[in-house]
């Protein structure tokens, strides 16, 4: 096994501190989108959806950069590991999890107005056809009018 180099510190904790940017851009997205769904601007949500896509590709590709990094200081013993980086690693933990929190209730608001609007389209459709069959049931033809009794 390679030893865990200050270069390779450097590098690593360089890639967890964008990491740690990245997240918390989508935080601040993520803050965002609930305040859009709050106000039903549906259309600036779904934008914001093909953001935050982008950011988590960022992150991926910062990820494959830095596993194998990762992998040995992860393999590394009391102290040989970096309290920097460390702290980085549980800051990114954090606010990763505020993220899913934050995600989980917009989820749950989206999924409340989806079943709202799919009760008003169903109630829609209901009223159109109470409609159309008091129309089918009121003769229109001519015949009734014009005939004598």
């Amino acid at each position: 096994m390679s030893k865990f180099t200050s270069a390779d510190h450097e590098r690593l904790s360089e890639s967890l501190s964008k990491e740690l940017e990245i997240f918390g851009q989508i935080r601040k997205l993520t803050e965002k989108q609930s305040e859009l769904l709050s106000k039903d601007n549906i259309e600036s949500f779904d934008k914001s959806l093909d953001k935050r896509a982008e950011l988590i590709e960022k992150i991926n590709g910062l990820h494959q950069e830095s596993a194998p990094l990762m992998q040995s200081y992860m393999s590394l013993t009391g102290s040989d590991k970096n309290a920097e980086i460390d702290n980085l690693r549980e800051q990114i933990r954090k606010t990763v999890e505020s993220c899913a929190e934050l995600n989980d209730k917009n989820m749950a608001a989206l999924k409340e107005r989806s079943e709202e609007n799919t009760k008003r389209i169903d109630k829609l459709s209901a009223n159109r056809k109470g409609i159309s069959g008091y129309a089918q049931s009121v003769p229109n033809t001519p015949e009734i009018f014009d005939k004598k009794t």
